[in-house]
Order: structure tokens, then sequence, then C-alpha cells
């Protein structure tokens, strides 16, 4: 198990950790990048910039609901993501211009044992 910190700058405090991203198929690569796990969302999202600056090939679109019930169809990528040092998931992500960053979707969490200790701001993964 791999344990963080929440990151307390956000109120309130979130848990978040560091991935590496790779293109699949060109096999460009971003290392320690953060990612907020994002328990409810079904799918990972990454910020446009991350999808820019990997040139991630799109493969389709996914229409994906947000708050309120709006519906929003956006362009979906492969990508290879690994949290910390654990084996790396290929998954089908989406972009979004409005993120700031990376948010981690159950299609990623899933995969993993999870620990929230939100009362002593720390979580672990593995």
């Amino acid at each position: 198990m791999i344990r963080y910190n929440y990151q307390t700058l956000l109120q309130p405090p979130a848990p978040f950790v560091y991935v590496t991203l790779r293109n699949p198929v060109t096999g460009t690569e971003q290392r320690d990048v953060p990612a907020q796990l994002d328990s409810a969302g079904d799918r990972t999202v990454l910020p446009d910039v991350l999808v820019q600056a990997l040139n991630l090939p799109q493969i389709g679109t996914i229409p994906i609901g947000g708050v309120g019930g709006v519906i929003q169809t956006m362009s979906s990528y492969p990508v290879q993501l690994a949290v910390h040092n654990l084996p790396a998931l290929t998954v089908e992500v989406v972009g979004c211009a409005g993120e700031a960053w990376i948010l981690l979707g159950r299609d990623i969490l899933n995969a993993y044992q999870l620990l929230l200790a939100g009362p002593q701001l720390f979580l672990e993964i593995g």
C-alpha cells in the first residue's frame, strides 16, 4: 500500500495521488502528475492541456453526466495510467478544458484497494 496525505490547500481537504500518463501509441509520457480521487465519477477526466501534451489520439465521444443531470458529449482518448509505481492500466478517458487536474474515476479506482482516512487526512492505495 502506498500512503498519501490529503491536499490541505483545498477546502475541504481532498485525496490526491501522483500518476504517470503514457500515450499508448507513441510512448510520450508525463510523470508525477497530481490526480484527485473522484469516487463519484465513473470515468477518469484529463485536463485538455495533458491530452495535448501527450498528443493522445481521439477514439470517440462519450456522453458524460454532471452536476444537476447536465449531459455533455466529450472526446475520448486511450491512455496508459499508472498510480505511483503500481502497474499501468490502459483506459479510455475524456478530456476537459475546464479541469485544473486529473479526476480519477471508478474506471481506475475499482482496480485498487483504497483506505480513505479523512479524519487523519491520509489515504492508502494498493
